[in-house]
């Protein structure tokens, strides 16, 4: 494979390159990218590298909240002090991901728009030469769920939910300049793959009441390097002024195309008394994962595996709700 290497030195001119240019992939720390590209399922002609961007390696405090730089890796993320003062379930979560060697190189922006995964889709090129082009490279199908109208492979970024659940918002550089959208929408038009060329500049968490409290949990198959069998995360904020009701939103990914809230399980956490009935919670918690959860086979882990997560899911979950303030 043959491609021309472009490594800018300001936003400004990465983002005049990017938007003007056909055929161009960015690339972050890589470890997402290259191992495509090794297996030919991604073929860009330009390959055009944020490395030496400055300023989306930020991490700083500001009046609006805690804005982190998409090009910060994992690993100065997890050592960060600011990050482990204001947002240590971010940190949490970021610890979880592969393996030492890929934090040092991962970034937070890779890690947010990383391609889901597939046992039709992460394969040598060989081996999808003998299946049809599925819609993760441009054709009209999705082996997994034929009847699909659109691709079903699984998203596993571990801080998406932390984020999510933390109301994070995302700053980026498009045709029409800056702008804000959610990290929701920005995960949602990734996975469904909405057209438009832009840059993530990086991620803003809001600020929160004294007394709010998040928690991070990975289930998998082992502690390290694999990817999760479902990843849960709680955020708790306390009433505030008193006479509202505490704000709980609970984000659980790896389970399907994007993450998804639970919302019934959060309300009941919610109303006061509930939080110490731990398995009421759990059980409602896990009927409404059971009712979004949509599993597929993947390249080591089978769809019947996925479901029996749930199992593992539990214990996860006991875990966190058990320490919700009453």
């Amino acid at each position: 494979m043959h491609f021309d290497y472009l490594l800018p030195e300001t936003l400004e001119s990465a983002a005049r390159e990017f938007m003007t240019g056909e055929d161009t992939a960015l690339i972050a720390g890589g470890t997402d990218l290259v191992p495509l590209l090794k297996s030919r399922a991604r073929k860009p002609t330009r390959l055009l590298s944020l490395a030496r961007v400055g300023e989306l390696k930020e991490v700083t405090l500001r009046g609006d909240g805690l804005f982190i730089g998409s090009m910060v890796t994992l690993t100065e993320l997890i050592e960060n002090s600011i990050v482990r003062q204001h947002l240590p379930t971010l940190a949490e979560s970021a610890r979880w991901v592969a393996s030492p060697q890929i934090r040092n190189q991962g970034t937070v922006g890779g890690n947010l728009l990383q391609e889901k995964r597939c046992l039709y889709f992460n394969q040598s090129d060989s081996w999808r030469e003998n299946v049809s082009p599925c819609f993760q490279v441009g054709g009209q199908i999705c082996h997994q769920i034929p009847s699909s109208k659109v691709c079903r492979a699984l998203y596993y970024s571990d801080l998406a939910p932390v984020l999510l659940a933390f109301d994070a918002t995302a700053e980026i550089l498009d045709e029409k300049g800056p702008r804000t959208i959610s990290l929701q929408d920005l995960i949602h038009n990734h996975v469904v793959g909405v057209k438009g060329r832009f840059i993530l500049k990086g991620i803003l968490v809001p600020s929160f009441p004294p007394g709010t409290w998040g928690k991070f949990v990975k289930a998998g198959v082992r502690s390290a390097i694999d990817f999760a069998l479902a990843d849960v995360a709680v955020r708790y904020s306390p009433a505030n002024p008193p006479d509202e009701k505490p704000r709980v939103r609970i984000v659980i990914a790896a389970l399907a195309p994007e993450p998804f809230f639970l919302e019934e399980t959060a309300r009941e956490l919610s109303m006061p008394g509930n939080a110490g009935s731990c398995e009421k919670i759990v059980e409602l918690a896990l009927q409404e994962t059971e009712s979004k959860m949509a599993p597929i086979r993947e390249t080591a882990v089978s769809a019947k595996t996925k479901k029996q997560s749930l199992q593992i899911l539990r214990r996860a979950m006991q875990e966190l709700f058990s320490v919700l303030p009453s």
